[in-house]
C-alpha cells in the first residue's frame, strides 16, 4: 500500500502552486508591460507587398524614413511581392503581435476575398488596423494617338469598334480592373482587357502606343501625364485631384457606381497590443501633415490622411461586403 499524504500536505501543497502561478502569470503581465513602455527598442519592418517603385513602395520608403526618425530606430523596408500582394500579407499575418513587423498596403487586400476566395488573406480578421495614410485615385488614360480627349468619346469610340479598343490594368481583379469592368458594364460596351504582371511594363506598353486605355493610379504616370505623353480622362475618385483640376471625376461623368477610393495603409498583425497600435498611430498621424509629405503626396494625386485605428477597421469592414457582387459582374469567380 501507498501511504496518503496528510489532508493539510495537499491543501499547502496546492496552495504553493497556486501561488506560485499567480506570480509567473504577474510577471509575464509585467514583462508585457515593460516591453510596451519601451516599444521600439529595436529595428521595425516595413512589409510592402507590392514591386519597389510602386506607388504603395514610394508611400512606405518616405513615411518609412519619417517613422524612423520619430520612433528612433530604423524601419526597414522589405518588398515581398506576388500572388495579387497575398504573400506579403500572409508573411505579416503570421508575424508575432508585437509591433515589430508591419505591412504597408493598399486597399487591393480587400478585394481579394473576392477573387482568391480562402487561399486570401483575411483582412478583417488577420489584421489590427493601424492607419490609413492616403488615398491614391484611380485616373482614366490614353495615349494620345487615339485621337479621344473625354470618356464620353472613348465610349462612343468603343461602341464603334467593339472588342477592339484594348485597355491595360496591373492584373485581373485589381481596383483598376474593376473600376474599368464597371464603366463597360454600364455603358454597354465591348472592349479589350489586357491585365499586366508589371505596372512598368503596361506604362511602357501604353506610352508607346501597343495598347491605348490605361486604367491606373496617378503616382508612377504623372510625369508621362505633365509631358503630354499621356492624357488623363477621368478620374474615379468622389472629387476632382488638386493636381489636376481640370480632369472630371466618373460621378461628374455618370459613372458614380464606378468611384472607388483606394487607400494606403498600415496594419499590424491581429492582436498586437493597442498601445502599440495608439503609438503608432499618433507617430504617423503628425508625420502625414508634415509640409513636406503634404506636397509629396500632393504631386502623386494623393491627399494624407490619418484615419484612426477603429474608423479605418470599419472602412475595411465595409469594403470587404461590397466587391463581392462587383466581382461577379466582371466575370470573376473565386479560385
Amino acid at each position: 500500500m501507498h501511504a496518503r499524504a496528510p489532508f493539510g500536505t495537499s491543501r499547502r501543497a496546492f496552495a504553493v502552486m497556486a501561488w506560485l502561478t499567480a506570480c509567473a502569470i504577474g510577471c509575464a503581465h509585467s514583462a508585457l508591460a515593460a516591453d510596451i513602455d519601451a516599444y521600439p527598442n529595436r529595428p521595425i519592418h516595413l512589409v510592402v507587398p507590392f514591386a519597389a517603385g510602386t506607388q504603395a513602395d514610394i508611400v512606405a520608403r518616405v513615411v518609412g524614413g519619417k517613422l524612423a526618425e520619430s520612433v528612433g530606430q530604423p524601419v526597414l523596408i522589405e518588398n515581398h511581392p506576388g500572388a495579387s500582394a497575398n504573400i506579403g500579407s500572409e508573411l505579416v499575418a503570421k508575424a508575432p503581435p508585437d509591433g515589430y513587423t508591419l505591412l504597408l498596403t493598399g486597399s487591393l487586400i480587400t478585394l481579394l476575398p473576392s477573387t482568391m476566395g480562402s487561399r486570401a488573406v483575411d483582412p478583417v480578421a488577420s489584421f489590427a488596423p493601424v492607419a490609413k495614410l492616403a488615398e491614391p485615385p484611380v485616373v482614366i488614360v490614353v495615349n494620345p494617338s487615339l485621337n479621344v480627349t473625354t470618356l464620353p468619346e472613348l465610349i462612343a469610340l468603343a461602341r464603334e469598334k467593339p472588342g477592339k479598343i484594348a485597355y491595360a490594368t496591373t492584373g485581373v481583379g485589381t481596383v483598376q480592373h474593376l473600376t474599368a469592368a464597371v464603366i463597360v458594364g454600364k455603358a454597354g460596351v465591348e472592349m479589350l482587357h489586357v491585365p499586366y504582371t508589371s505596372a512598368g511594363q503596361a506604362l511602357k506598353d501604353v506610352v508607346q502606343g501597343e495598347v491605348s486605355v490605361y486604367f491606373t493610379f496617378l503616382g508612377p504616370i504623372d510625369a508621362q501625364l505633365r509631358s503630354g505623353k499621356l492624357r488623363a480622362l477621368a478620374v474615379a475618385s468622389d472629387h476632382r485631384i488638386r493636381a489636376w483640376p481640370d480632369v472630371p471625376t466618373l460621378e461628374e461623368l455618370g459613372y458614380k457606381e464606378a468611384t472607388t477610393k483606394p487607400w494606403n495603409g498600415i496594419l499590424a498583425p491581429a492582436g498586437t497590443p493597442p498601445e502599440i497600435v495608439l503609438r503608432l498611430y499618433r507617430e504617423l498621424a503628425r508625420i502625414v501633415q508634415q509640409p513636406q509629405i503634404v506636397e509629396l503626396f500632393a504631386q502623386m494625386g494623393m491627399e494624407p490622411l490619418a484615419t484612426p485605428p477603429d474608423a479605418f477597421a470599419a472602412e475595411i469592414r465595409d469594403a470587404v461586403k461590397r466587391w463581392p457582387p462587383i466581382a461577379r459582374d466582371a466575370g470573376i469567380r473565386p479560385d
